[in-house]
């Protein structure tokens, strides 16, 4: 759990209901996107004051795709609040667009992120400032204080899942009681790359003191069955690295992992070859000068590395090298130039490595040199941890 607020003020009666709606959904988002669990959340007033929020965690076991915190009011008197106890948010995928009522809020900013009242939120019932009778009570102000904090988390994802947000409030004392959401008055205090850091930090941690010594890694936030079923390695305990595959590799290597198989998406890993070991995309790409130069190193041509170069994605890349024929050849170069470079990071540690790209078309588009044995060490104490009761 991430605590915030060592020198902020702890005062939510100078929030807003936005604010405080803000605070539940960043600490939601940010549970779901980012598996970082806070305890607070820090919210900045226009004033420039920092009012530190708790928050706490209401579990939903049955749905994976799904968090919801709330904040407890108290007897706090917050305008459109007034007589509610708790405001809770959920934050949840959304697989399909039909899944989406019309009368829910959206922002051209953000064109994945739906915003709706739930219990205890009025909707109107005239149309208002624009907005048609039947949607949730939440004024402009709060809306774009809630969406803003839900982006942050999503920014630091590095991904663009359909979000829904859905805000509620409760009353301990008259459970009919309906209330509003209004105001912003500042902004939530954004995603750090420490707490990041710390989550992943903390997933080794864990693991290596629970006696696991070969762990098995993922980049990005995208999901593992088509990994599990291209490596048949189990991905139920794996370590989500986000972007941060350098310093998820020192991490291991610092506590005594003695192996780290690093698997996933080849957009991401293809960055490797080029020694980018932050693969954020507004970090650095270097995509096409992988392909481009592996290209020709693998007896391609000048004219094709050209054409790489005017492509715009992994999959186009990948489609006329499959065309050309030559796609494994520059993989097997790629995946030669990235051990080189993971080599490097670990540097004198003893932990063995490899790294797998996949392609959710292609499958196993490669691997590292010399993976033999990790590939076996990681897959039996994976398989062990995936029965263990």
């Amino acid at each position: 759990m991430i605590q915030k607020g060592m020198n902020v003020f702890s005062n939510i009666s100078s929030l807003s209901g936005g604010a405080i709606a803000a605070v539940a959904a960043k600490a939601a988002a940010s549970s779901l996107l980012l598996r970082i669990s806070y305890e607070s959340i820090e919210f900045h007033t226009d004033d420039g004051r920092p009012v530190n929020v708790p928050v706490r965690f209401i579990p939903h076991p049955e749905n994976h795709a799904l968090r919801e915190f709330c904040v407890v009011l108290g007897n706090v008197n917050i305008q459109g609040l007034s007589g509610a106890s708790e405001v809770h948010v959920t934050v949840e995928r959304v697989r399909k667009m039909t899944d989406i009522p019309d009368d829910i809020y959206i922002k051209p900013e953000y064109i994945n992120l739906y915003l709706d009242g739930g219990e205890g939120i009025s909707r109107l019932t005239a149309a208002e400032h624009g907005v048609p009778a039947g949607f949730a009570n939440i004024d402009k102000e709060a809306r774009d204080v809630i969406f803003e904090a839900v982006a942050d988390a999503i920014h630091f994802a590095d991904i663009m899942p359909l979000i829904k947000i859905t805000v509620s409030a409760i009353s301990y004392n008259n459970s009919s009681l309906q209330f509003s959401i209004t105001g912003g008055n500042g902004s939530v205090a954004r995603t750090s790359q420490d707490d990041v850091l710390s989550e992943i930090a903390g997933a080794i941690q864990e693991q290596y003191e629970s006696g696991i010594r070969n762990v098995i890694a993922v980049p990005g936030n995208a999901g593992h069955k088509y990994i599990q079923d291209n490596t048949h390695i189990s991905m139920a305990h794996c370590i989500r690295c986000r972007n941060y595959i350098g310093d998820t590799l020192d991490m291991a290597a610092m506590v005594g992992m003695e192996n780290f198989l690093l698997v996933g998406n080849a957009s991401k890993l293809i960055r490797l070859a080029a020694g980018i070991m932050d693969t954020h995309t507004w970090n650095a790409d270097g995509r096409r000068e992988v392909f481009s130069l592996h290209t020709v190193l693998a007896g391609g041509t000048i004219s094709q590395a050209r054409i790489l170069q005017d492509l715009a994605t992994t999959d186009q890349m990948l489609a006329k090298l499959t065309e050309w024929g030559i796609r494994d050849a520059v993989m097997q170069s790629i995946c030669v130039k990235i051990g080189d470079y993971v080599q490097n990071r670990i540097g004198g540690k003893a932990m063995k490595f490899g790294v797998i790209p996949i392609h959710q078309d292609y499958g196993i588009l490669g691997q590292t040199p010399d993976i033999g044995d990790v590939i076996a060490c990681v897959s039996r104490e994976q398989f062990a941890l995936s029965i263990k009761k």
